[in-house]
């Protein structure tokens, strides 16, 4: 790993600090009506203060900021914050989704946003062998607050800490019982959403103890019930070039056949009405069938409890504490029926045989009226009703700690377990073994009956099998039958389980070592044992590559690690003219894992109070990810990510020499690239440099107000990533590197010769980010006036730069773009604007969300001229969208009860049109889509 100035710097720092601890305490300066200030840990250090204002850029969001949100999960409202970008997925995201929310914090990728609760690590979760963690798990019923740290911090919390840190403080201090219900829906009558949540608490002289449970339910907004999502904008220029046609894919319900002879067949308007098939009219507009917000269902519950113990021996105040939760989550997403097409999507030679009955009585004739063999034959399975996942997951996580007093110094022990499981079940897909039997020859015996055969004889019968028709017409006498279905189905579920597990023990210590005269030096130093696991079990069909449902082996694996890590807070300076106080802070975290070996990461931060009202913070800090399980051992598997091939329309030398023809070959389009992806043991940690410097300023002469601005940069070395199919496309075109990881179709296969069968596509180290940007905050508070008291709040997040660099070396920035099938949306600018108003019983708030434009780079095919139709080479400008919210509460204070109704999107405002949207085209994981929403909520308290 690195070696740079601020390691040397700091363990210079660290040194110097502890050849001051061994010199003799020095007396402090006494203090007249000194008062006990209680000190407590600030997210982002081990040292526990008074100054909750340290060097590091901190946002908390306080119950009632969750509470006021009006949502569900504190990963929908994480993913409202400004400094929320990129590709980090939620409910919304229905084909390619799992009904989990994460969060991206700088848009650097949620699986560099260490999530921690009360302080400690939370386990992965997911669907198996996940990266970071479901915050569906976190019901919003049972914290207290939320801290995101927005900067480096694996000098203190080790691994994941390079965008920042998610610390949820849960409510671990609640005393009497609390009821909360809520319902809404939009005002189109869909979507509902439901919640309801218990807490009680109760506390003696020496503990106290929460219990907490919760249910939430989201019903699903259908695709073309929205004007925007009716129809699926993918241009298809694969099929016609000049065509701008929405409702783009291939596999349609009345077939789209490639015969033998070089063209393309289907039928209509009537059965058996064969003609040349036409991209611009005939493709199937998939959209109605998919879902735009998908059905969630989650319950839960969760336990905190204490209990002092009193002195034992030299620890003085010995606290004995336990920490319980338990999430269920139940979701589902629903894709169109299955595009049968083995050949095209799936690598599978299944010819449909001149010699099938079915072919024979309805399939199309070639010039002399001749049956022919049907090389690539496409069907949309439309009678299976949808490809239907459904989501089954549990998690677990229980901690047991003890804290105390040694002398002057703070102390905790810690250990914790946590556990997730799940299963993913789909139906809706088939046996490509048995379709290939069901497509091939026939013979029909003296009955009548038509059976499948081997050879076309009664010799080559196979027993059990159902011969396809798939010229049938659906809704029609002439569809495809349930016999037909269920053979070449077997009555097939899949089934994929997967876990996660964590195990940790952790101790702490800190205290201050000597008073300074610029105050008390303090100090913290712990050590970490930590265990991870995890695994993803397919069917069979998908170990064996047979499943329309994808190929896919097993994944599982376990590493652990031990880490030490020590924390200085040294006072330099204070009470002088223009220094009211300032503040050195260093840590250093060694960590020493069982894959990659050993690695140190340090950080050096300065705060600086120039006078009351102004405080300049600045930090410099490494940081590293280490490779996840799915990462290292993730079993091959199949995805359809979108990529176009150059070497279609114009092969070079390079291509030619990969098997493309001279004159390329006709799949000339942005289509769906079938691609291997899967897991690598030899990775190495992904490393970054991170630097902020900001200020804080509170006027003395503008009481409730404060101002706060950070600069922000992040350097991102050795990314851990798939080098993606668009770069290997590329590399292969260009110079011919990376043609080797591109499997095509050769002569006599059935497929068009330099199609693409796979492209081999495994994690590695490759290439780096840099980022940088401001973060903006603004906070007053009124006094109190004869209308009530009001509280403005105001926050943007501005995105300097976004570069991020592939294995080529080229390097594309990201900033102000959005890239769907890249790393998502990264506007310029997002902001958050706040008002709330109280008055007696009376509560309201209104907030404003704008996030800015964006351009989408459409490789040159979708942006259309409006008069020669041909493709202008230029960007499209996503546009922008703001969305304003209200909330209206009043209190029953006789009777405990609180009343809130409100609006999220009052104008109903839409989400903006992408090209590249591949959910609803547009990007459903950074707009508002549900449209106007209206709830209601009641909590009684006892």
């Amino acid at each position: 790993m690195k070696k740079n100035l601020l390691s040397v710097a700091v363990k210079g720092v660290i040194g110097l600090t502890a050849a001051a601890v061994m010199v003799p305490a020095m007396p402090a300066f006494a203090q007249e009506d000194a008062q006990l200030v209680e000190e407590v840990l600030v997210t982002g250090s081990r040292i526990q203060r008074a100054d909750l204002e340290g060097a590091n850029p901190v946002t908390v969001l306080s119950r009632e900021d969750l509470v006021g949100s009006g949502e569900l999960s504190v990963g929908d409202i994480l993913q409202n914050l400004p400094s929320s970008a990129g590709a980090a997925t939620n409910t919304g995201v229905n084909n390619g989704g799992s009904g989990a929310v994460r969060f991206s914090l700088r848009g650097l990728g949620s699986e560099r946003t260490l999530v921690l609760i009360n302080g400690r690590r939370a386990v992965a979760s997911g669907l198996g062998a996940d990266s970071s963690v479901d915050l569906n798990n976190i019901p919003v019923a049972m914290i207290e607050r939320v801290e995101v740290l927005k900067d480096g911090a694996s000098a203190v919390y080790g691994s994941d800490a390079i965008a920042g840190v998610v610390n949820i403080i849960t409510r671990d201090n609640f005393e009497g019982a609390e009821f909360s219900t809520s319902f809404g829906e939009t005002s189109e009558g869909d979507g509902r959403k439901e919640e309801a949540s218990f807490t009680f608490g109760t506390s003696t002289d020496n503990g106290n103890f929460v219990v907490s449970g919760y249910y939430a339910d989201q019903q699903p907004i259908w695709a073309g019930d929205r004007e925007y999502s009716q129809e699926e904008i993918w241009f298809h220029p694969y099929w016609d070039p000049q065509g701008q046609t929405p409702g783009g894919s291939s596999a349609t319900p009345w077939g789209n056949h490639g015969g033998s002879d070089g063209n393309r067949y289907t039928q209509g308007p009537e059965f058996g009405d064969w003609r040349t098939y036409n991209g611009a009219t005939d493709a199937y507009n998939y959209a109605p069938a998919n879902y735009t917000q998908t059905p969630n269902e989650r319950w839960g519950v969760s336990a905190f409890g204490n209990y002092n113990l009193g002195d034992l021996g030299a620890l003085k105040n010995v606290e004995a504490s336990a920490e319980f939760m338990y999430t269920h989550r139940g979701s589902q997403r629903l894709i169109a029926p299955e595009p049968l097409a083995p050949l095209a999507f799936f690598g599978h030679a299944a010819p449909y045989s001149d010699l099938n009955y079915y072919n024979q009585q309805f399939g199309p004739k070639n010039a002399d009226g001749e049956t022919m063999v049907l090389n690539d034959w496409r069907r949309r399975m439309v009678e299976t009703g949808g490809r239907d996942q459904v989501h089954e997951t549990n998690t677990h996580q229980i901690t047991l700690a003890l804290a105390g007093e040694l002398g002057d110094w703070n102390w905790d022990l810690s250990a914790l377990y946590g556990e997730n499981d799940a299963n993913i079940i789909d139906k809706g897909y088939f046996n490509l073994e048995r379709v290939a039997e069901a497509v091939g020859p026939t013979f029909v015996d003296s009955a009548g009956n038509v059976l499948c055969s081997s050879d076309g004889t009664e010799g080559g019968v196979i027993d059990g099998c159902v011969p396809l028709n798939v010229f049938g017409v659906p809704g029609t006498d002439t569809q495809i039958t349930a016999e037909m279905l269920e053979y070449i189905s077997g009555n097939y579920v899949s089934i994929t389980e997967g876990g996660n597990d964590m195990s940790a023990v952790q101790f702490n210590i800190g205290g201050n070592v000597i008073d300074l005269p610029a105050g008390p030096l303090g100090m913290a130093f712990g050590l970490e044992h930590r265990k991870v696991s995890g695994f993803s079990q397919p069917d069979s069909l998908q170990l064996l590559g047979t499943s329309t449902a994808g190929s896919s082996l097993a994944t599982g694996g376990s590493y652990h690690l031990n880490e030490a890590f020590v924390e200085f807070a040294v006072p330099l300076l204070e009470g002088l003219p223009a220094i009211n106080s300032l503040e050195l802070s260093v840590a250093s975290r060694y960590s020493d894992y069982s894959t990659f070996g050993e690695t140190t990461n340090s950080k050096v931060g300065l705060r600086w109070s120039i006078v009351d009202d102004l405080t300049v913070r600045t930090t410099v800090s490494e940081a590293f990810r280490a490779p996840s399980i799915p990462e290292l051992y993730q079993g091959i598997s199949s995805t359809f990510p979108n990529a176009t091939d150059k070497c279609a329309n114009d092969p070079t030398a390079s291509c030619i020499a990969d098997g493309v023809p001279t004159g390329g070959y006709s799949d000339d389009g942005i289509i769906q690239i079938p691609s291997k992806i899967g897991g690598n043991p030899d990775l190495q940690p992904e490393t970054a440099d991170i630097f902020t410097v900001g200020l804080v300023y509170q006027p003395s002469w503008l009481d409730g107000a404060s101002l706060t601005v950070d600069y922000w940069e992040t350097e991102v070395e050795n990314m851990i990533s798939t080098s993606g199919p668009q770069v290997i496309l590329d590399n292969c075109w260009a110079t011919g590197q990376d043609c080797d990881k591109i499997d095509r179709w050769a002569a006599g296969s059935g497929a068009e010769v330099g199609g693409i069968i796979f492209i081999h596509d495994l994690n590695t180290n490759v290439g780096g980010l840099s980022a940088s940007g401001v973060d903006l905050s603004l906070r007053y508070q009124m006094p109190g006036t004869s209308i009530g008291l009001f509280g403005f709040g105001f926050d943007a997040a501005y995105v300097t730069e976004y570069d991020k660099t592939l294995s080529n070396g080229d390097v594309v920035s990201h900033a102000g773009r959005f890239e769907d099938n890249q790393d998502g949306n990264f506007p310029r600018w997002k902001t958050n604007f706040t008002t709330n108003w109280s008055y007696e019983n009376w509560d309201a708030s209104f907030r404003s969300r704008y996030i800015h434009s964006v351009m989408e780079n459409l490789n040159g095919w979708y942006n259309l001229d409006p008069v020669t139709f041909e493709p202008t080479n230029e960007p499209h400008e996503v546009d922008s969208q703001v969305i304003h919210d209200i909330q209206l509460s009043y209190n029953l204070a006789d009777y405990k009860t609180r009343l809130t109704f409100g609006i999220d999107n009052v104008t109903d405002e839409q989400p903006p049109f992408a090209y590249t949207g591949f959910n609803d085209n547009t990007d459903v994981r950074t707009y508002e889509t549900q449209g106007r929403y209206y709830y209601g909520r009641v909590n009684f308290n006892f």
